[in-house]
């Protein structure tokens, strides 16, 4: 007579395979998150970055996107008046400027650091985006501004260029 089933030693090597296969899947999580927000995060700034360029053109007055650490804000001058040299005010929580959209990284997208640089490694906290469509850091002679999401070894770039306003998300650490 023959007995169907299964044996202890065939259900403690399925257990075991399942096992390995589980922690196997459990360590390459933390990297797949890391990557998700990463390019959640470009693709949310480059959609920004478009609006405000798109409304510039549209609307015939200049927007901005400024970044202070791991916040950026999209905005418009209401007062030139009280403006400073270039004719945009600081910060994203003024009065002289209306803001259209505030985004918090940190909150949005946990653990994802932003930097913003401009060609030749100069630093500015800001993208000016004009009525013909082109884009300014506020540096003069920048050909390109980059801002560089990362969230641990993962890292993408979204970079704009000066003279045609044109905005992409690129993998690599360079924009030119």
């Amino acid at each position: 007579m023959k007995n169907k089933g299964f044996t202890l030693v065939e259900i403690l090597i399925t257990i075991a395979l399942i096992g390995i296969l589980s922690a196997m899947a459990a360590l390459t999580i933390p990297g797949m998150m890391d990557s998700y927000k990463v390019r959640g995060a470009a693709r949310q700034l480059y959609s920004d970055m478009q609006m405000a360029r798109l409304r510039a053109i549209k609307e015939g007055k200049e927007f901005a996107v400024e970044f202070s650490g791991n916040t950026y804000c999209v905005k418009n001058q209401i007062n030139t008046a009280t403006s400073s040299q270039d004719g945009w005010t600081s910060g994203c929580a003024t009065t002289e400027d209306t803001i259209i959209k505030t985004v918090t990284l940190a909150s949005d997208y946990s653990g994802v650091s932003a930097d913003y640089t401009s060609s030749g490694g100069l630093n500015s906290n800001r993208e000016i985006f004009y009525t013909n469509g082109t884009a300014s850091s506020g540096i003069s002679n920048a050909t390109w501004a980059k801002v560089t999401l990362s969230s641990n070894s993962r890292t993408q770039s979204v970079c704009v260029r000066s003279h045609t306003g044109n905005i992409r998300i690129v993998d690599a650490s360079s924009c030119s």
